[in-house]
């Protein structure tokens, strides 16, 4: 992997470069809580901001290289399982489609990425009430309007107390993007609960290792309230989850409004040392891991776990830390990031698990092609559950999940495992 590759997983990824850059700063954590009336009773849908492309697409939604070669493939894999053979006789008309017009050919791609969409994102065309409503909807906060996509499922008017699953994306994706790669559409409308889809200002979120100058945690309390005033929900069974900077953000809300918060899940991140300082709630927070062996910003201290990319390291040197040892000890100690063990450690004392070890237990081998293998950890019991899926040989993913990069550059996906649907039999069960 070229160091340029690596920059760019940077980008993408929880760590800012500045934090490898500067000394960690004690964490400066402003959260207001906002209230809201619980609704009783289903209100109407707003008749503004539904999507109204085709296909029902966000705003600005344009699959890149990685997205339309996911679905695609998933799209023809599901075919030809409907019906075996019909992909040869495809390929045997690929000469005439290649003389087709460049209209037809766009027309005809248009058709296949609308499936696509509406297979794997659950939203459908206008007019289609099988599946849920996507749309787009905004809060005001600090002077500045900030967005954040809402999913509901089908036959949400005669819906009541609806659970609300909140979904926060990694450095520079968004809400479009954590609604295509998590695919947790689809499960919100099997089982009946709305999902929020943040967008962060910069395409970030506060991860407690500096203070931002914005205030992401009232902006999700507005989020909140937005949609109690929008469709009836259940404030007692809202949760949070997200992968990478998301992931980080998500402990901070579980530590700065846990009356609001009933568990959450992270995936790809682990817990910024100054945001741990900074934990004052009492109140147990179940919690759920989804964390990569091969992934190179997860910092696994002795637990085992390999390093993924020595050329993570030569980044460490190119900016002065390697002083600090390698990739783990590096990050971790100059940029607050604590190992998983630690991390571990702080929420099963926080919990009041009780016995420091965990029951284990092996995933099966669901997809032998994907090159990983899951092993679930377990601490405590009865709403204080401290639960790590450790996925072996796994990288910077969403398991379960489509790919924002390639293989090569942010690793694998394990498919033995789907964090969104694991997510919500874990939240399901949970309630403040």
């Amino acid at each position: 992997m070229k160091l340029a590759n690596v920059l760019t997983l940077i980008l993408f990824a929880a760590i800012p470069l500045n934090m490898v850059a500067q000394t960690g700063s004690n964490a400066q954590t402003t959260g207001q809580n906002t209230s809201g009336s619980n609704s009783q009773s289903a209100r109407p849908f707003p008749t503004t901001n539904y999507y109204r492309s085709p296909y029902a697409r966000p705003p600005g939604y344009r699959p890149g290289d990685y997205a339309r070669q996911a679905y695609m493939r998933q799209m023809q894999q599901e075919e030809e399982k409907r019906h075996p053979g019909r992909s040869q006789a495809e390929q045997t008309t690929q000469g005439q489609v290649g003389q087709q017009t460049q209209q037809s050919r766009r027309a005809e791609q248009g058709r296949q990425i609308q499936s696509a969409v509406q297979t794997y994102l659950g939203v459908t065309p206008k007019g289609d009430t099988s599946k849920g409503y996507t749309y787009q909807d905004t809060v005001s906060i600090d002077g500045m309007t900030r967005t954040f996509q809402c999913h509901l499922p089908p036959g949400y008017k005669s819906l009541r107390n609806m659970p609300v699953v909140l979904v926060f994306h990694g450095l520079q994706l968004n809400g479009s993007m954590m609604m295509f790669l998590s695919k947790f559409n689809p499960v919100a409308d099997r089982n009946n609960f709305a999902v929020i889809y943040g967008d962060g200002i910069g395409k970030a979120w506060d991860d407690g290792h500096a203070g931002r100058g914005i205030d992401d945690i009232g902006y999700v309390g507005k989020v909140i309230d937005k949609i109690a005033n929008t469709v009836s929900v259940d404030r007692k069974r809202v949760y949070a989850c997200g992968i990478s900077n998301g992931g980080y953000f998500s402990q901070m809300l579980a530590c700065a409004i846990p009356d609001k918060i009933a568990a959450i899940g992270v995936v790809g991140s682990t817990l910024m040392q100054q945001a741990a300082n900074g934990c004052h709630s009492n109140r147990p927070m179940p919690i759920m891991f989804f964390l990569g062996t091969s992934d190179p910003l997860i910092a696994w201290g002795s637990s085992g776990a390999s390093t993924a990319n020595g050329e993570l390291n030569e980044l460490v040197d190119l900016v002065g830390a390697g002083k600090f040892g390698g990739v783990e000890s590096a990050l971790a100690r100059y940029g607050g990031i604590m190992p998983v063990p630690e991390m571990i450690e702080f929420w099963t004392t926080h919990n009041q698990c009780g016995s420091a070890r965990p029951y284990i237990s092996n995933e099966p081998d669901r997809d032998p092609k994907d090159g990983t293998r899951v092993r679930r950890e377990a601490y405590g019991s009865a709403g204080r559950e401290v639960i790590l899926y450790r996925i072996e040989n796994g990288g910077h993913t969403w398991p379960g999940g489509l790919p924002y990069a390639s293989s090569g550059l942010a690793g694998k996906i394990s498919q033995d495992i789907n964090a969104s649907e694991t997510l919500w039999q874990f939240f399901k069960t949970h309630s403040r």
